[in-house]
């Protein structure tokens, strides 16, 4: 039977070492497939109806060094709380992923199988260079 304090000890160190598994299991890049086809392909129809009229998709290819090793939350938080200008947060947030996961499929970064999502785990989702 172990002591109080070795129990502490070890319970503590399962702690840590769950932590720290779980920071590295989500991290991940836009390389590795973060959405998928069908979000792109709904993505282009609201890129289309609502974004198009100002940005072409080679707005995205020249101002993407800016986004590079930053977290894909904050660039989908920008498009959902500042876009459209006339109108900004008026889409829905499946409407804001659609148009990321666009967005990203028009830079060539691949598709997965697990949809895009900002409720879960977005933030550990970093922005690579095309």
């Amino acid at each position: 039977m172990l002591s109080p304090s070795k129990k502490i000890t070890v319970i503590f160190s399962l702690l840590l070492i769950s932590l720290g598994a779980t920071s590295v299991a989500q991290q991940r890049n836009i390389s590795e497939g973060v959405y998928t086809e069908a979000q792109a392909i709904l993505g282009k129809d609201d890129h289309d109806a609502n974004c198009k009229a100002c940005h072409a998709m080679k707005f995205y290819r020249d101002i993407w060094f800016a986004w590079e090793e930053r977290p894909l939350m904050n660039f989908w938080y920008i498009l959902a709380s500042e876009m459209p200008s006339d109108n900004p947060g008026s889409l829905s947030d499946d409407e804001y992923t659609n148009i990321v996961a666009y967005i990203l499929s028009d830079l060539d970064f691949p598709a997965g199988d697990v949809p895009l999502d900002p409720s879960n785990e977005m933030e550990g989702i970093t922005i690579a260079p095309f």
